[in-house]
């Protein structure tokens, strides 16, 4: 499956709900002083969009999103809606795949489409110039896609070879050792198959196009240098000619099974790679901005969290580690990840499971409550410094439910998190008897815990 980065932020604080009632800001924020002037706009033919104009730099940055992804696709045909979006940009209308690659760079633009689990998205980048071609290539390249047979077969020959080579892969080994461990009969467990790629033909495309791509669930933000008058005219060429349509089928939510403490894939290799993982919160839960807080603090800090010092500092036991919350329509979890010389491995889960087991039983410091929202709320502005980031931060929180005004208050919903808000969190969700953990390699000391393969 293709990895989705549409919507990467949204694993931060994309979603994160209002601060609890009885927590007070710290101070105004920097956003706050420098608002993002985000407005919410519809367009004459009813398309609704949320814009941020900024005439400071030539260029026009638009995203959208629509809901329904790899998860409903048919078993059968897993993989279908990543072939699907990568084929939109291979020829649409008159332009074969060459033709429409060649007027793209004519123009200096770019258009791309890309599939996740729970959602697609397309992408569209182009100079102020050139902007009413670049509309008429990103509307030609979401209506009229052709969907030809020698870019389809090129893409399905790259996928079995992906097929043959991913084996020998440790970050996809772990990854699916890992979702068939918590979610065995989940969509989110099911990966391609030779089989699968093989039935991919251009109905099933045309299929899985249809379904998907209508206004009933479509999401828009247009970023850059264009009024509203123009970002209006922008969005009925291009999404004017969809169906209203309605919201495609969900699954079901997953059903975590128990954790599994350990389970070892073999791998020849000097290194092992270690993910682990358990339940977490959807990201409207009013937990949610705590648990970034308390994520920092325990292994989401880079070099000041708990694990790098004790694991790798202290200890050179891994080369890296870290933690985040990672959240899906239909399931939520906090996921880590490290990477080991196989001699180390044992040892570094013993000292990993410890450290979570000392912030379990003891909580976090003021002083470090602090420091997480100093950096989380510092740091914030560098995610802001062009329009590219805007669009891509913006459009994140669109597409998982916030205001249009959430970029500005972002801040002081951190600043407003108390020592007692993030230890109620920690004792939510960091018990390390949670977590199942899964090792790639060849680990020393660690031989007779393989798990079955599902």
């Amino acid at each position: 499956m293709r990895a989705f980065v549409a919507l990467a932020l949204a694993l931060g604080l994309a979603a994160a709900p209002l601060a609890p009632a009885h927590a007070q800001p710290r101070a105004e924020s920097a956003a706050a002083r420098h608002a993002i002037p985000v407005r919410e706009i519809t367009s004459p033919g009813g398309v609704s969009a949320w814009l941020v104009s900024d005439s400071t730099v030539p260029i026009i940055i638009m995203r959208a999103y629509w809901r329904g992804g790899s998860a409903i696709e048919p078993a059968n045909l897993t993989g279908v809606t990543g072939v699907m979006t990568d084929m939109m940009t291979e020829g649409s209308g008159a332009l074969d795949a060459n033709a429409f690659k060649e007027r793209l760079q004519e123009l200096n633009m770019s258009v791309g489409f890309a599939a996740g689990w729970d959602g697609v998205a397309m992408s569209l980048t182009t100079l102020s110039e050139n902007r009413e071609a670049a509309v008429e290539m990103a509307r030609l390249a979401l209506n009229q896609p052709r969907f030809d047979a020698e870019p389809l077969a090129r893409i399905k020959r790259q996928m079995l070879v992906g097929i043959r080579t991913r084996e020998t892969n440790p970050s996809y080994i772990a990854n699916l050792a890992l979702d068939q461990a918590m979610y065995p009969d989940h969509p989110y467990a099911r990966r391609t198959s030779r089989e699968s790629v093989e039935a991919i033909n251009r109905a099933a495309l045309q299929e899985r196009r249809a379904a998907l791509f209508n206004r009933a669930t479509l999401q828009v933000t247009i970023v850059g240098d264009i009024d509203e008058a123009a970002a209006g005219a922008m969005l009925d060429a291009i999404f004017g000619p969809l169906p209203q349509g309605s919201a495609p089928p969900t699954p079901a939510e997953t059903q975590f099974a128990p954790p599994t403490p350990l389970i070892v894939r073999e791998l020849p290799q000097p290194q092992s790679l270690v993910l682990f993982s358990a339940p977490g919160i959807q990201d409207e839960d009013p937990d949610w901005v705590p648990l970034a807080v308390a994520n920092y603090i325990l292994g989401g800090g880079g070099f000041s969290s708990r694990l790098m010092s004790e694991v790798r500092e202290q200890r050179g036991l891994v080369y890296g580690i870290g933690m985040s919350p990672s959240v899906r329509d239909f399931s939520a979890v906090i996921r880590g990840s490290a990477q080991s010389e196989n001699g180390d491995v044992r040892e570094a889960i013993e000292v990993t499971r410890a450290e979570m087991a000392r912030l379990y039983n003891e909580g976090a410091t003021q002083a470090e409550v602090d420091d997480a929202i100093t950096y989380l709320t510092g740091s914030f502005a560098l995610d802001l410094d062009s329009n590219a980031k805007i669009a891509s931060v913006v459009h994140s929180y669109q597409a998982a439910g916030r205001d249009a005004d959430y970029v500005n208050r972002r801040n002081d919903l951190i600043r407003a998190v108390t020592l007692e808000d993030v230890n109620r969190v920690i004792r939510r969700l960091f018990n390390p008897e949670a977590y199942t953990f899964v090792v790639v390699g060849q680990p020393e000391g660690l031989e007779g815990a393989e798990a079955p393969s599902n």
